[in-house]
C-alpha cells in the first residue's frame, strides 16, 4: 500500500507542474466564479440560480473529464522518458505503478471537486440573497428550488377484474366467434390497456381521483407545503389554448382540510399548484381530485368539449422536501466523481498499452458514448422502426453489446437535472454509482489495465 500511496503523491506534484493542468484549473476558477454574473434565466432570481447550477456543475463535470484523460499523459511521460525504468528497480510492482497512477488523478479530481463544489454552494447562495422579482419568484426559489423534494406518483387503479369480466361476457356473447388465431393473452391485455387508458382519459364535465401513498411531510409547521405538478394532454382543445378547469386537493373523510383552485392552465406545458402540508393525512395519504369543469361557465350552459389525458405514470406527482439542498449538491458532485473515477481508470489502462495521443483519443470517445448512450440506444430503436433487415438489427444489437459491456450510461448517474429542479438526488443514485462505476467496471478496468502493464516490455516505445 505505501508504494501506491507514494505513486499517488508523485502523481499528483506531476500533475501539478503541468501547464495543461494549471489551465484547467484557472478555468474552472474563472467558470465557477464569474457564471453568477452572466446567468440571468428569465430575469428572475429562481432562473438565474437555476442557470447558473445547470451550467456550472454541466462545465465542471466535463472541465475535469477532459483534465482526468490529459493527466494520464503522467504515465505515458514516464514510460517514453524511461523514468518508468527507475522505478521498476525499487521493490514496487507493476500493479502498484498503475493503481497508484488511477489514486493520484482521483485525489487531485477529488480535491478540485471539492472547492468547486464549495465555490458553487457560495454563489448560489449570494444569487438567491438578490431581491426577488415577486412573491412568486421568492417562493419558488425557497420552496421549490433550494429543497431536496421527492416525487410521489399517484396509484393507479387496478382494473384486472373488470377486463376479466369484461372478457367472459365477450366470450358468452360470441364476440370472438369468427376470429382467426385469438389469442386470449393479447385480449385481457387489450381491455386492461383500453381501461386504464379510459381512466386517464377526463372528459367534460367528468371528474378523476388521484391518490397518493407515503407522502412523508412535515405536516406540524403551518408554512410547510408540498406542491402537486401535473402536465396533461388536451384534445379539443379551445381556441385561445387555454384549459379552464378545478382542482380539489385534500380529503375531508380523513379530517384534512380541503383546498379548491380554479385554473387557467396553457395546454401542453407543465404547471405546479402549492399546496400547504395540512392537506396530507395523518395516514400520509393525499387525495388530489381533477374536475374538467371550467368555472366561469354558468352552471346548466354548454361546456367547451375539451378532453383533459393524464398519459404517464409522472403526470401527476406530489413533491414534499425530504433533505437539504446542500445535502443535495454533495450526492450530485459524488455521481459526478464516480463518472471522473471510470474515465481515470480507463485512461490510465490505455495509457499502458498505447501511446498519450492513442489513450486521451480513446478516452475521449469512451466518454462521448458513455454520455450519448441513452440517445444512440434510442436512435437504434428507431432504425428498427422503420423496417431494417432482421441481419442488420442482429449485426447492431452485438455492435452495441460488445461496445456497452464496458461503457455505463452516464445518463443514470446524472443527478444535475434533479438538482436544478429541486428534486431529491437519491441516495441509491449515489451507492449505485460507487457500486457499478466504481467497484465493477472501475475495478475491471484496472484490473485490465495492470494485466496488460505486466506483459509490456517498458523499455519499448508506445506508437
Amino acid at each position: 500500500m505505501g508504494g501506491i500511496w507514494a505513486i499517488a503523491r508523485h502523481t499528483v506534484a506531476a500533475s501539478m507542474r503541468m501547464k495543461i493542468a494549471l489551465f484547467f484549473i484557472v478555468l474552472l476558477g474563472v467558470l465557477t466564479l464569474g457564471l453568477p454574473f452572466a446567468a440571468e434565466g428569465d430575469a428572475s432570481v429562481s432562473g438565474a440560480v437555476q442557470s447558473f447550477l445547470a451550467y456550472s456543475i454541466g462545465a465542471v463535470s466535463f472541465l475535469l473529464s477532459c483534465l482526468t484523460v490529459f493527466l494520464a499523459w503522467t504515465l505515458s511521460s514516464e514510460i517514453v522518458g524511461k523514468q518508468i525504468l527507475t522505478l521498476m528497480t525499487k521493490p514496487l510492482g507493476r500493479s502498484q505503478y498503475v493503481l497508484g497512477k488511477w489514486l493520484g488523478i482521483i485525489i487531485l479530481d477529488g480535491v478540485l471537486l471539492l472547492f468547486s463544489g464549495i465555490i458553487i454552494y457560495g454563489m448560489t447562495m449570494y444569487i438567491a440573497s438578490r431581491e426577488p422579482r415577486d412573491e412568486f419568484d421568492k417562493h419558488k426559489l425557497n420552496t421549490q428550488i433550494l429543497q431536496a423534494r421527492h416525487a410521489s406518483k399517484f396509484i393507479l387503479p387496478d382494473f384486472t377484474a373488470v377486463a376479466d369480466a369484461q372478457f367472459e361476457k365477450n366470450i358468452t356473447e360470441g364476440v370472438y366467434a369468427n376470429i382467426e388465431d385469438f389469442d386470449e393473452a393479447k385480449e385481457k391485455f387489450r381491455l386492461l390497456d383500453y381501461l386504464q387508458k379510459r381512466w386517464r382519459s377526463v372528459w367534460p364535465l367528468e371528474m378523476r381521483q388521484f391518490e397518493f401513498e407515503d407522502v412523508r411531510c412535515d405536516r406540524s409547521s403551518p408554512d410547510a407545503t408540498i406542491q402537486i405538478r401535473y402536465e396533461s394532454r388536451v384534445a379539443n382543445y379551445p381556441p385561445n389554448e387555454i384549459l379552464q378547469c378545478q382542482w380539489y386537493v385534500g380529503n375531508r373523510q380523513k379530517d384534512t382540510e380541503l383546498y379548491h383552485f380554479n385554473r387557467r392552465d396553457v395546454i401542453d406545458r407543465r404547471h405546479t399548484l402549492t399546496v400547504p402540508a395540512d392537506a396530507v393525512a395523518e395516514d400520509n395519504t393525499l387525495l388530489v381530485t381533477f374536475l374538467n369543469v371550467d368555472p366561469s361557465v354558468p352552471e346548466g350552459a354548454m361546456q367547451h368539449p375539451a378532453t383533459v389525458i393524464f398519459e404517464g405514470d409522472d403526470s401527476i406527482q406530489v413533491l414534499f422536501s425530504v433533505s437539504s439542498f446542500w445535502s443535495n449538491l454533495v450526492r450530485t458532485l459524488l455521481l459526478v466523481m464516480c463518472r471522473l473515477a471510470f474515465l481515470a481508470a480507463f485512461a490510465v489502462s490505455a495509457a499502458t498499452v498505447v501511446s498519450f495521443p492513442v489513450a486521451a483519443l480513446a478516452s475521449l470517445v469512451v466518454y462521448t458514448l458513455a454520455a450519448m448512450r441513452g440517445f444512440i440506444s434510442d436512435s437504434a430503436d428507431w432504425l428498427y422502426d422503420e423496417g431494417v433487415p432482421m441481419l442488420l438489427q442482429t449485426a447492431i444489437d452485438n455492435v452495441f453489446a460488445a461496445s456497452y459491456f464496458l461503457i455505463p450510461d452516464f445518463s443514470q448517474f446524472n443527478g444535475i437535472e434533479n438538482l436544478v429542479d429541486g428534486r431529491n438526488v437519491p441516495l441509491m443514485w449515489v451507492l449505485l454509482g460507487i457500486g457499478k462505476l466504481v467497484f465493477i467496471k472501475t475495478g475491471i478496468l484496472l484490473l485490465i489495465g495492470c494485466l496488460l502493464f505486466h506483459r509490456r516490455e517498458v523499455s519499448e516505445v508506445s506508437l
